[in-house]
């Protein structure tokens, strides 16, 4: 075998030495952790900057990770907030949660920030976002909260919401919110929160809100809301128990409604 191997020329040994080094830094890439999904790292580095990242609290940390070129899912020290689903050495990995509350964040929420389909959990309260809420956020289906409240956002809300299918909470309190209540939210059948309070929306309550069946509180207050409170809404069941489902919280006031509550409004004011 020895006199086998001197009969290579060195050149060769070299590049076989060289080929062997390479599989094994591969390895060891594969094994350590693999790359953020390429939908996902862009949305991150484009939400980073159209927020003015440079003037976050503590944002020094996402500069570090994005001028040194680090992966976020496999270097979430520098990611502050960010969480990430799988293990490292799953391919494509993908961000689940994002949570920068009173993070000083400003600006607007980019157009693919929708990309990062398989986030759960959305926490941007008390910042001071600008800008619409993107319709390509209707393209998370696996969201379960959504927290945008005391921000500055203005426009409408996206009629596309229904495809928010496993939505638990929305919340966008205290923006400058303007248009009607969708009427899609009604489609949304794991909804228990909606919180809407403080905006400039207008139009009617919708009665279609009522086919959310698992709504346990509906936060309407504060806004520019007309007409009457839909009679279907007397057919809400309250919510007496920690384990019984029904509705515990409702609050419609401060807006331009018409005409009589419910009788179940003076039921639920003594829950």
């Amino acid at each position: 075998l020895v006199a086998l191997a001197s009969t290579f020329p060195p050149y060769v040994c070299v590049m076989r030495a060289q080929l062997v080094l390479a599989v094994f830094l591969l390895d060891a890439v594969v094994r350590i952790g693999a790359p953020t999904a390429p939908a996902d790292l862009a949305a991150l580095k484009d939400f980073y900057h159209s927020t003015n990242g440079t003037k976050w609290r503590e944002g020094f940390t996402w500069q570090t990770g994005i001028d040194s070129n680090l992966d976020p899912c496999d270097n979430l020290e520098y990611y502050k907030g960010v969480t990430c689903n799988k293990n490292g050495g799953d391919p494509d990995r993908q961000v689940t949660q994002i949570w920068l509350s009173a993070m000083s964040l400003e600006g607007t929420l980019p157009p693919n920030f929708g990309d990062m389909t398989a986030m759960q959990q959305l926490f941007l309260t008390y910042n001071n976002i600008s800008g619409t809420i993107p319709e390509t956020m209707c393209n998370i289906s696996s969201l379960l909260y959504l927290e945008l409240s005391q921000n500055k956002l203005s426009g409408t809300i996206p009629n596309c919401i229904s495809k928010l299918s496993k939505l638990q909470k929305w919340d966008t309190r205290n923006n400058m919110l303007t248009g009607t209540i969708p009427a899609s939210f009604g489609q949304l059948s794991e909804l228990q929160g909606l919180y809407l309070s403080s905006n400039r929306l207008s139009g009617t309550v919708p009665k279609e809100l009522f086919d959310a069946k698992r709504v346990e509180v509906l936060i309407l207050s504060y806004n520019e809301l007309e007409g009457t409170v839909p009679k279907i809404f007397s057919r809400y069941k309250i919510k007496e128990t920690a384990s019984m489902q029904g509705l515990s919280w409702m609050d419609l006031r401060s807006n331009d409604l018409q005409g009589t509550y419910p009788d179940m409004m003076a039921l639920l004011a003594s829950v």
